[in-house]
């Protein structure tokens, strides 16, 4: 494992987890239990991105169009969780990813500038204007531009069990692009922190372990 990858770990925040009224203990408690790395969090569209996906319905706005605007979405969403977890750093570029000290807490990551700007001078084939492509992909882009760091989904529920990418893909998991985007990376983790082992009641704690599988999964590559 590179300095990179050792040092980072991606976490992409699904959107559909913003309308959790404790979202903010039980991210805490989840970040709490993970190794001690910098937790890079690029947060979904959520509900603003299922908005401009029936805009785009109603108006014909187009893929293009819509991918950007649904960047923009991510981005107020990255604001938005940046004030629930104010002990979190939020940062607009890659470039300002790597100027944080080492010891930085979590990170709320804004993709807009990485997608833009940054994205396309490092890869050979940045991430299609598309439909195909969600925060799913773009964390997992983040993650091997980051030297094929960890990569972590917290989502609103887990794929069935022994699931590959490919399947996960198929079952809806994952966005259409994502075996692409995920390719290089050695370890992609699927948790459910809508479960109960995150409530405030009887949840995990610090010294605790995840639990049963019905907490989280790890995909397999093939």
């Amino acid at each position: 494992m590179n300095t990179q990858a050792a040092r980072f770990r991606v976490v992409k925040l699904g959107g559909s987890l913003l309308d959790l009224a404790d979202l903010t203990p039980r991210l805490r408690r989840w970040l709490a239990l993970g190794p001690q790395r910098c937790n890079v969090i690029v947060v979904g569209g959520g509900r603003l991105a299922d908005a401009i996906r029936d805009y785009d319905k109603f108006h014909a706005l187009g893929e293009t169009a819509s991918h950007w605007l649904c960047l923009r979405a991510m981005s107020i969403n990255a604001e938005l969780v940046a004030a629930l977890l104010p002990e979190a750093l939020l940062v607009h570029s890659l470039a300002e990813l790597h100027q944080i000290p080492t010891a930085t807490g979590p990170v709320i990551f804004d993709a807009w500038t990485f997608l833009r700007d940054e994205e396309p001078k490092l890869v050979a084939e940045p991430l299609p204007a598309s439909w195909q492509v969600t925060s799913d992909s773009i964390a997992a882009r983040l993650a091997e531009i980051l030297g094929g760091a960890e990569l972590v989904l917290l989502k609103s529920a887990l794929p069935p069990a022994k699931s590959t990418v490919a399947s996960a893909v198929a079952a809806g998991y994952v966005d259409g692009y994502f075996p692409i985007a995920a390719r290089r990376l050695t370890r992609i983790e699927c948790v459910d922190l809508r479960s109960d082992h995150f409530n405030s009641v009887g949840g995990v704690t610090e010294n605790s372990t995840y639990g049963p599988r019905a907490v989280r999964l790890v995909l397999c590559s093939r």
